[in-house]
Protein backbone atom coordinates (compact mmCIF):
# COMPACT_ATOMS: atom_id res chain seq x y z
CA UNK A 1 0.00 0.00 0.00
CA UNK A 2 2.92 2.44 0.42
CA UNK A 3 4.58 1.83 -2.79
CA UNK A 4 1.34 2.69 -4.09
CA UNK A 5 0.82 6.07 -2.46
CA UNK A 6 4.75 6.62 -3.41
CA UNK A 7 4.17 5.90 -7.20
CA UNK A 8 0.66 8.07 -6.96
CA UNK A 9 2.31 11.22 -5.68
CA UNK A 10 5.56 11.09 -7.86
CA UNK A 11 3.04 10.67 -11.05
CA UNK A 12 0.98 13.40 -10.04
CA UNK A 13 4.28 15.24 -9.05
CA UNK A 14 5.49 14.13 -12.59
CA UNK A 15 1.78 15.57 -13.88
CA UNK A 16 2.25 18.92 -12.53
CA UNK A 17 5.65 19.90 -14.33
CA UNK A 18 5.14 21.89 -17.41
CA UNK A 19 6.64 20.19 -20.51
CA UNK A 20 9.06 22.74 -22.15
CA UNK A 21 8.05 23.35 -25.86
CA UNK A 22 10.71 23.92 -28.90
CA UNK A 23 13.07 26.16 -28.77
CA UNK A 24 12.18 29.62 -30.63
CA UNK A 25 14.42 30.19 -33.70
CA UNK A 26 16.65 33.62 -33.30
CA UNK A 27 15.20 36.74 -35.33
CA UNK A 28 16.29 36.95 -38.81
CA UNK A 29 15.91 40.99 -37.97
CA UNK A 30 14.78 41.75 -41.25
CA UNK A 31 12.90 45.21 -41.86
CA UNK A 32 9.39 45.31 -42.95
CA UNK A 33 9.74 47.13 -46.18
CA UNK A 34 9.08 51.11 -46.41
CA UNK A 35 5.38 51.31 -47.59
CA UNK A 36 4.97 55.48 -46.98
CA UNK A 37 7.05 56.32 -49.76
CA UNK A 38 6.52 59.71 -51.30
CA UNK A 39 7.85 62.04 -53.83
CA UNK A 40 7.78 65.32 -54.49
CA UNK A 41 9.05 67.83 -57.47
CA UNK A 42 9.49 71.17 -57.44
CA UNK A 43 12.12 72.42 -60.55
CA UNK A 44 14.38 70.24 -61.16
CA UNK A 45 14.45 68.76 -57.91
CA UNK A 46 12.47 65.87 -56.29
CA UNK A 47 11.90 65.54 -52.70
CA UNK A 48 11.62 61.70 -51.48
CA UNK A 49 10.49 61.18 -47.65
CA UNK A 50 8.99 58.00 -45.77
CA UNK A 51 9.69 56.90 -42.40
CA UNK A 52 12.29 54.18 -40.99
CA UNK A 53 10.81 50.53 -40.15
CA UNK A 54 10.33 50.05 -36.66
CA UNK A 55 9.30 46.08 -36.69
CA UNK A 56 11.36 43.18 -38.40
CA UNK A 57 8.86 40.96 -40.89
CA UNK A 58 8.72 38.97 -37.32
CA UNK A 59 7.41 41.32 -35.54
CA UNK A 60 10.04 41.93 -32.89
CA UNK A 61 11.75 45.10 -32.94
CA UNK A 62 14.72 46.31 -35.25
CA UNK A 63 17.39 45.40 -33.07
CA UNK A 64 20.81 45.90 -35.33
CA UNK A 65 21.89 48.91 -37.99
CA UNK A 66 20.98 48.15 -41.67
CA UNK A 67 21.02 50.83 -44.17
CA UNK A 68 18.15 52.06 -46.92
CA UNK A 69 19.00 52.59 -50.39
CA UNK A 70 16.96 55.11 -52.49
CA UNK A 71 16.73 53.89 -56.35
CA UNK A 72 15.64 55.35 -59.28
CA UNK A 73 14.67 53.61 -61.90
CA UNK A 74 12.75 55.61 -65.54
CA UNK A 75 9.57 54.35 -67.33
CA UNK A 76 11.64 53.33 -70.40
CA UNK A 77 13.04 50.34 -68.13
CA UNK A 78 16.31 51.59 -67.77
CA UNK A 79 18.23 50.07 -64.77
CA UNK A 80 17.97 51.57 -61.85
CA UNK A 81 20.42 53.65 -60.50
CA UNK A 82 21.40 54.08 -56.77
CA UNK A 83 20.39 58.06 -55.91
CA UNK A 84 21.61 57.58 -51.66
CA UNK A 85 21.79 55.06 -49.22
CA UNK A 86 21.51 56.14 -45.45
CA UNK A 87 21.66 53.96 -41.94
CA UNK A 88 18.88 51.86 -40.52
CA UNK A 89 19.51 52.64 -36.93
CA UNK A 90 18.39 49.67 -34.05
CA UNK A 91 15.29 50.89 -32.77
CA UNK A 92 15.10 50.85 -28.53
CA UNK A 93 11.69 50.12 -26.96
CA UNK A 94 11.70 54.04 -26.75
CA UNK A 95 12.35 55.36 -29.74
CA UNK A 96 9.84 55.89 -32.47
CA UNK A 97 10.32 56.11 -36.04
CA UNK A 98 11.20 59.42 -37.69
CA UNK A 99 10.59 61.07 -40.85
CA UNK A 100 13.70 61.11 -43.74
CA UNK A 101 14.21 62.82 -46.40
CA UNK A 102 16.12 62.82 -49.53
CA UNK A 103 16.65 65.26 -52.48
CA UNK A 104 17.20 63.96 -55.97
CA UNK A 105 18.76 66.11 -58.78
CA UNK A 106 16.97 65.57 -62.51
CA UNK A 107 18.75 67.81 -64.47
CA UNK A 108 20.78 65.21 -66.16
CA UNK A 109 17.98 63.04 -67.36
CA UNK A 110 15.76 66.62 -68.25
CA UNK A 111 18.80 68.04 -70.29
CA UNK A 112 19.56 64.53 -72.46
CA UNK A 113 18.30 64.43 -75.91
CA UNK A 114 15.57 61.35 -74.99
CA UNK A 115 13.83 62.03 -71.88
CA UNK A 116 11.65 59.31 -70.58
CA UNK A 117 7.82 59.83 -69.36
CA UNK A 118 8.64 59.06 -65.52
CA UNK A 119 11.54 58.69 -63.24
CA UNK A 120 10.31 55.98 -60.95
CA UNK A 121 11.36 55.73 -57.12
CA UNK A 122 11.97 53.04 -54.65
CA UNK A 123 13.64 52.53 -51.14
CA UNK A 124 15.26 48.92 -49.85
CA UNK A 125 15.86 47.73 -46.89
CA UNK A 126 18.25 45.79 -45.65
CA UNK A 127 19.75 44.18 -42.49
CA UNK A 128 23.22 43.99 -41.40
CA UNK A 129 23.52 40.63 -44.14
CA UNK A 130 22.08 42.09 -46.53
CA UNK A 131 18.99 40.78 -46.72
CA UNK A 132 15.59 42.33 -47.35
CA UNK A 133 12.05 41.85 -46.82
CA UNK A 134 11.65 43.43 -50.70
CA UNK A 135 11.40 47.17 -52.43
CA UNK A 136 8.85 50.00 -50.57
CA UNK A 137 6.20 51.17 -52.41
CA UNK A 138 7.06 52.75 -55.73
CA UNK A 139 6.29 56.28 -56.76
CA UNK A 140 6.02 58.04 -59.87
CA UNK A 141 7.40 61.72 -61.23
CA UNK A 142 6.74 63.25 -64.50
CA UNK A 143 9.92 64.31 -66.51
CA UNK A 144 7.90 67.13 -68.25
CA UNK A 145 10.45 69.92 -68.50
CA UNK A 146 9.50 73.60 -66.15
CA UNK A 147 10.39 77.03 -67.30
CA UNK A 148 13.10 78.99 -65.01
CA UNK A 149 12.05 81.00 -62.22
CA UNK A 150 11.06 84.19 -64.02
CA UNK A 151 12.98 87.23 -63.75
CA UNK A 152 13.03 91.21 -62.67
CA UNK A 153 9.55 90.72 -60.92
CA UNK A 154 8.52 94.39 -60.33
CA UNK A 155 5.40 95.68 -57.70
CA UNK A 156 4.53 99.47 -57.90
CA UNK A 157 0.78 100.83 -56.44
CA UNK A 158 -1.29 102.03 -59.09
CA UNK A 159 -4.68 103.40 -58.36
CA UNK A 160 -6.43 100.03 -59.66
CA UNK A 161 -3.85 98.29 -57.07
CA UNK A 162 -0.82 96.53 -57.36
CA UNK A 163 0.78 96.17 -60.89
CA UNK A 164 2.92 93.06 -61.37
CA UNK A 165 5.46 92.91 -64.18
CA UNK A 166 8.02 89.97 -64.97
CA UNK A 167 10.26 88.79 -67.64
CA UNK A 168 9.77 84.65 -68.52
CA UNK A 169 11.66 82.72 -70.64
CA UNK A 170 10.29 80.78 -74.07
CA UNK A 171 8.98 77.37 -73.26
CA UNK A 172 11.56 74.33 -72.99
CA UNK A 173 11.28 71.46 -75.56
CA UNK A 174 9.21 68.85 -74.42
CA UNK A 175 10.76 65.58 -75.52
CA UNK A 176 8.10 63.24 -73.51
CA UNK A 177 5.46 61.42 -74.71
CA UNK A 178 3.11 63.64 -72.20
CA UNK A 179 1.41 66.85 -73.12
CA UNK A 180 2.73 70.17 -71.23
CA UNK A 181 1.26 73.32 -70.83
CA UNK A 182 3.39 76.26 -69.06
CA UNK A 183 1.51 78.41 -66.97
CA UNK A 184 3.01 81.22 -64.35
CA UNK A 185 1.12 81.08 -61.05
CA UNK A 186 0.90 84.61 -59.21
CA UNK A 187 1.37 84.63 -55.49
CA UNK A 188 0.95 87.13 -52.97
CA UNK A 189 1.21 86.60 -48.91
CA UNK A 190 0.28 89.73 -47.04
CA UNK A 191 3.26 90.39 -43.81
CA UNK A 192 2.91 89.72 -40.50
CA UNK A 193 1.93 86.74 -38.42
CA UNK A 194 -0.36 83.90 -39.36
CA UNK A 195 -0.32 84.83 -43.01
CA UNK A 196 -1.13 82.33 -45.89
CA UNK A 197 -0.16 82.69 -49.43
CA UNK A 198 -3.01 83.04 -51.70
CA UNK A 199 -2.65 82.41 -55.25
CA UNK A 200 -4.57 85.01 -56.94
CA UNK A 201 -3.98 83.98 -60.98
CA UNK A 202 -2.61 81.58 -63.22
CA UNK A 203 -1.83 82.92 -66.67
CA UNK A 204 -0.25 81.33 -69.66
CA UNK A 205 2.82 81.63 -71.02
CA UNK A 206 3.47 83.77 -74.30
CA UNK A 207 4.46 87.38 -74.15
CA UNK A 208 8.13 88.31 -73.40
CA UNK A 209 6.83 90.61 -70.37
CA UNK A 210 3.81 89.38 -68.50
CA UNK A 211 1.38 92.23 -66.51
CA UNK A 212 -1.39 91.22 -63.59
CA UNK A 213 -2.74 94.26 -61.68
CA UNK A 214 -4.07 92.82 -58.56
CA UNK A 215 -7.41 94.61 -57.86
CA UNK A 216 -7.68 92.87 -53.84
CA UNK A 217 -5.55 94.44 -51.90
CA UNK A 218 -6.57 96.77 -49.29
CA UNK A 219 -4.81 99.98 -49.10
CA UNK A 220 -2.17 100.39 -46.59
CA UNK A 221 -0.92 97.29 -46.26
CA UNK A 222 2.18 94.87 -46.59
CA UNK A 223 2.37 92.78 -49.52
CA UNK A 224 4.86 90.35 -50.89
CA UNK A 225 4.43 89.16 -54.43
CA UNK A 226 6.56 85.99 -56.27
CA UNK A 227 5.70 84.24 -59.26
CA UNK A 228 5.83 80.26 -59.61
CA UNK A 229 5.81 78.78 -63.19
CA UNK A 230 4.14 75.66 -63.38
CA UNK A 231 3.94 72.72 -66.00
CA UNK A 232 0.33 71.07 -66.14
CA UNK A 233 0.84 67.71 -67.74
CA UNK A 234 -1.30 64.80 -69.06
CA UNK A 235 -0.71 61.31 -69.80
CA UNK A 236 -2.99 61.00 -73.13
CA UNK A 237 -2.76 56.78 -72.85
CA UNK A 238 -3.85 56.42 -69.42
CA UNK A 239 -5.95 59.74 -68.19
CA UNK A 240 -2.94 60.28 -65.73
CA UNK A 241 -2.66 64.01 -65.16
CA UNK A 242 -1.31 66.58 -62.53
CA UNK A 243 1.14 69.45 -62.17
CA UNK A 244 4.80 70.25 -61.50
CA UNK A 245 5.90 73.80 -59.90
CA UNK A 246 8.92 75.38 -60.67
CA UNK A 247 11.31 77.53 -58.81
CA UNK A 248 9.40 80.92 -57.32
CA UNK A 249 10.78 84.16 -58.17
CA UNK A 250 12.43 86.24 -55.51
CA UNK A 251 9.74 88.05 -53.41
CA UNK A 252 9.06 91.81 -54.08
CA UNK A 253 8.06 93.85 -51.60
CA UNK A 254 5.74 96.57 -51.68
CA UNK A 255 3.29 98.72 -49.06
CA UNK A 256 -0.07 100.09 -50.75
CA UNK A 257 -0.02 103.98 -49.85
CA UNK A 258 -3.02 105.10 -51.08
CA UNK A 259 -2.07 108.01 -53.00
CA UNK A 260 -4.84 108.27 -55.86
CA UNK A 261 -7.81 110.71 -55.76
CA UNK A 262 -10.87 109.60 -56.88
CA UNK A 263 -12.18 110.81 -60.54
CA UNK A 264 -13.57 114.59 -60.55
CA UNK A 265 -17.21 114.37 -60.70
CA UNK A 266 -18.89 115.22 -64.19
CA UNK A 267 -22.84 116.32 -65.25
CA UNK A 268 -22.37 119.19 -62.32
CA UNK A 269 -26.34 121.00 -63.11
CA UNK A 270 -26.67 124.30 -60.63
CA UNK A 271 -30.52 125.49 -60.44
CA UNK A 272 -31.89 128.93 -59.03
CA UNK A 273 -35.26 127.49 -57.10
CA UNK A 274 -36.73 129.45 -53.78
CA UNK A 275 -38.27 133.06 -53.64
CA UNK A 276 -36.14 136.35 -53.06
CA UNK A 277 -37.42 136.08 -49.56
CA UNK A 278 -35.91 132.52 -49.20
CA UNK A 279 -33.48 132.12 -52.35
CA UNK A 280 -31.39 129.39 -52.59
CA UNK A 281 -29.00 127.45 -55.39
CA UNK A 282 -29.87 123.32 -55.86
CA UNK A 283 -26.93 121.78 -57.07
CA UNK A 284 -26.62 117.91 -58.52
CA UNK A 285 -23.98 116.13 -60.18
CA UNK A 286 -23.10 112.15 -61.38
CA UNK A 287 -22.38 109.89 -58.30
CA UNK A 288 -19.00 108.42 -58.30
CA UNK A 289 -18.40 105.14 -58.00
CA UNK A 290 -15.34 104.34 -56.25
CA UNK A 291 -16.01 102.04 -53.45
CA UNK A 292 -13.91 104.42 -51.32
CA UNK A 293 -15.33 107.62 -51.44
CA UNK A 294 -15.94 109.14 -48.46
CA UNK A 295 -18.18 112.36 -50.01
CA UNK A 296 -17.80 115.69 -51.66
CA UNK A 297 -16.37 119.14 -51.54
CA UNK A 298 -18.44 121.89 -52.93
CA UNK A 299 -16.47 125.09 -54.04
CA UNK A 300 -18.15 128.73 -55.46
CA UNK A 301 -17.03 131.76 -56.79
CA UNK A 302 -18.62 135.08 -58.62
CA UNK A 303 -16.89 136.67 -61.56
CA UNK A 304 -14.10 138.54 -59.62
CA UNK A 305 -13.20 135.70 -56.88
CA UNK A 306 -11.53 132.51 -56.69
CA UNK A 307 -13.30 129.33 -55.25
CA UNK A 308 -14.10 128.97 -51.77
CA UNK A 309 -15.47 126.27 -50.04
CA UNK A 310 -18.91 126.11 -49.14
CA UNK A 311 -19.65 123.05 -47.30
CA UNK A 312 -18.34 122.55 -43.97
CA UNK A 313 -18.34 119.01 -43.68
CA UNK A 314 -18.01 116.36 -46.85
CA UNK A 315 -21.71 116.17 -48.58
CA UNK A 316 -22.13 112.44 -48.19
CA UNK A 317 -24.64 112.66 -51.29
CA UNK A 318 -24.44 113.85 -55.26
CA UNK A 319 -27.02 117.12 -54.34
CA UNK A 320 -26.25 120.21 -52.33
CA UNK A 321 -28.35 123.49 -51.41
CA UNK A 322 -26.57 126.38 -51.61
CA UNK A 323 -28.72 129.03 -49.33
CA UNK A 324 -26.01 132.04 -48.71
CA UNK A 325 -27.05 133.65 -52.11
CA UNK A 326 -27.82 137.07 -52.77
CA UNK A 327 -30.47 138.63 -55.26
CA UNK A 328 -28.39 139.94 -58.87
CA UNK A 329 -25.68 137.43 -58.34
CA UNK A 330 -24.46 134.96 -60.81
CA UNK A 331 -22.02 132.28 -59.05
CA UNK A 332 -20.14 129.65 -60.08
CA UNK A 333 -19.54 126.33 -58.76
CA UNK A 334 -17.68 122.97 -59.26
CA UNK A 335 -17.51 119.75 -56.60
CA UNK A 336 -14.55 117.73 -56.01
CA UNK A 337 -14.49 114.15 -54.55
CA UNK A 338 -12.91 112.63 -51.60
CA UNK A 339 -11.72 109.14 -50.47
CA UNK A 340 -11.26 107.59 -46.90
CA UNK A 341 -8.13 108.63 -47.10
CA UNK A 342 -8.53 112.32 -47.78
CA UNK A 343 -7.37 112.24 -50.99
CA UNK A 344 -9.21 115.16 -53.10
CA UNK A 345 -9.60 114.77 -56.80
CA UNK A 346 -9.34 117.63 -59.16
CA UNK A 347 -12.57 119.90 -59.41
CA UNK A 348 -15.39 119.30 -61.98
CA UNK A 349 -16.30 121.13 -65.00
CA UNK A 350 -17.64 124.34 -63.51
CA UNK A 351 -21.36 125.28 -64.15
CA UNK A 352 -23.37 128.89 -62.92
CA UNK A 353 -26.82 130.25 -61.88
CA UNK A 354 -27.92 133.42 -61.12
CA UNK A 355 -29.99 134.79 -58.49
CA UNK A 356 -32.75 137.32 -59.60
CA UNK A 357 -33.02 140.88 -58.97
CA UNK A 358 -36.58 140.37 -58.37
Amino acid sequence: MRSFLLIAILAALLTGCATPGAPLPPSLNIPNAVDNLKADRKGDTVTLSWTQPEQTTDGARVSKPGKMVVRRATSDNSAPSTVRELPLHAMRKSDSAQPLAVQDSLAAILNSTATPDFAIYSVDTLNNSGKSAGESNQVSVPLVPVLPAPESVQATTVSQGVSLEWKQTRAFQNRTHLTARFVYRIMRQREGPDQQPTILKQLDAGNDVMRFIDTSIEWEKNYQYWITPVTIWENQGSGAKGEVPGDDSQHAHVTTQDIFPPAAPSSLQAVFSGDLKKAFIDLAWTPNSESDLAGYNVYRRTADEQFKKVNTELVKTSAFQDSTVRPGTQYFYAVSAVDLRSNESPKSAETSETVPRQ
